[in-house]
């Protein structure tokens, strides 16, 4: 039995279904959130094999640790429904849809047609609709999750804090600040928390020091383009709070004389991002594919997903000693109440992006009236506003 409270324990979900399903669920999903509220509806709502607060403990540790919070959210589920090689299957199956679409754009990015489906009226339309399906979700976890005063309260500390925030630092001084309150004011005493690390367990942590440590330090021009990949899986350690907070980094990294790429390389990537699936952090394949080929695609994606994927299970194993401890989970509850402002935060930065006009206001009504009364699939929703658009550029 793993630490996430499984509700449907004695059916075991085959590895085969579990790739197909989060394969299917990521190649559907417009952001890391988006895949997160995926996962939530099909395995919680649907299936019923994690219980909602099961699901809300893998948000909150997603959130905690560094990397991409949607992929890290798959590789948890992954791991409480088929233990290690279920993390590795749905690891996989969330990365392969935006890296196989990204990697074709990097084939084929210098050609009219890419640049064509870069519309910004159609990339702001597919804003819209991932802002209301993150916000439909947003709703359906306070219901669930903020139940007291002190849940309120620690939810609306989180959205004023992170609202004027401009640093990723502050993605976690929040958490660990709310969780602090949590331990500090629970009304059950007990003894000292003690947990114990076997010798083997240190290797991890270790070597991601290691690569940590290899990005941090002053590199000389020369050795810039021979160790990038270990400094890019040390750079994706520093990255918490999902994708808004990874543009400076991979900037810092992929735009030198040493890769070759200019600044408007590294702006068509990210202008491609949202026309893919997937978390924001969807761009590195591309820059892989632009610096070498096929082989630097599938190295820059393995440097930057892997690391923190391993760590988000390193972190859920040593998690279940830990729950034991009335004060540690008085601790959870305010921290899962903390989670549901980056969803508040994700929503009004995704709107303040987007100009207000009544064709996007109708896209947000449409969207709301398909996801929220109707129950349609995300992609169909997203098919819908696409044909639209087209319609729409064609009797210009």
């Amino acid at each position: 039995m793993t630490s996430i409270d499984v509700t449907r324990c004695s059916q075991r979900e085959s590895l085969h279904l579990l790739f197909w399903v989060v394969f299917g669920l990521s190649s559907l999903s417009w952001g890391g959130l988006a895949l997160m509220a995926q996962l939530e509806r099909h395995y919680v709502e649907r299936e019923q094999r994690l219980s909602p607060i099961a699901f809300a403990d893998l948000m909150a540790l997603a959130w905690m640790v560094p990397g991409p919070v949607g992929c890290n959210v798959a590789v948890q589920l992954g791991h409480a429904l088929r233990g290690r090689a279920g993390a590795w299957i749905a690891g996989v199956a969330s990365v392969l849809p935006f890296f196989l679409l990204m990697t074709g754009f990097a084939i084929f990015y210098r050609t009219p047609l890419v640049h064509a489906v870069t519309s910004q009226t159609l990339i702001n339309h597919f804003s819209v609709v991932l802002a209301v399906l993150i916000g439909i979700t947003w709703y359906k976890q306070t219901r669930a999750i903020l139940r007291g005063k002190l849940e309120w309260a620690a939810a609306a500390f989180a959205c004023v804090a992170l609202a004027f925030a401009h640093s990723p630092a502050a993605y976690v001084l929040v958490l660990g600040g709310t969780f602090a309150v949590g331990w500090l004011s629970s009304p059950q005493q007990e003894p000292e928390v003690r947990i114990s690390m076997h010798r083997g367990d240190w290797r991890l942590p270790v070597g991601l020091a290691v690569l940590l440590l290899i990005f941090a330090l002053p590199m000389p021009q020369q050795w810039e383009l021979t160790l990038l990949w270990p400094r890019l899986a040390g750079a994706g350690l520093t990255l918490f709070g999902g994708g808004f907070s990874a543009l400076p980094v991979l900037k810092t990294l992929f735009v030198s004389p040493a890769t070759g790429l200019t600044d408007s390389d590294f702006t068509l990537a990210f202008a491609l991002s949202p026309i893919s699936p997937g978390p924001l952090l969807n761009v590195i394949p591309f820059l892989g594919y632009l610096i070498d080929g096929w082989a630097g695609a599938l190295i820059a994606t393995a440097a930057l997903f892997v690391p923190s994927g391993c760590f988000v299970i390193f972190a859920q194993r040593h998690l279940a000693a830990l729950r034991a401890y009335p004060r540690f989970e008085h601790g959870m509850r305010l921290l899962r109440a903390a989670t549901t402002a980056f969803l508040a935060i994700a929503v009004l930065r995704i709107v303040l992006r987007i100009p207000f006009e009544p064709m996007y206001l109708l896209t947000a009504a449409f969207g709301c009236m398909c996801l929220a009364r109707l129950k349609l699939p995300v992609y169909a929703v997203y098919g819908a506003v696409a044909i639209a658009c087209a319609m729409g550029f064609a009797l210009r």
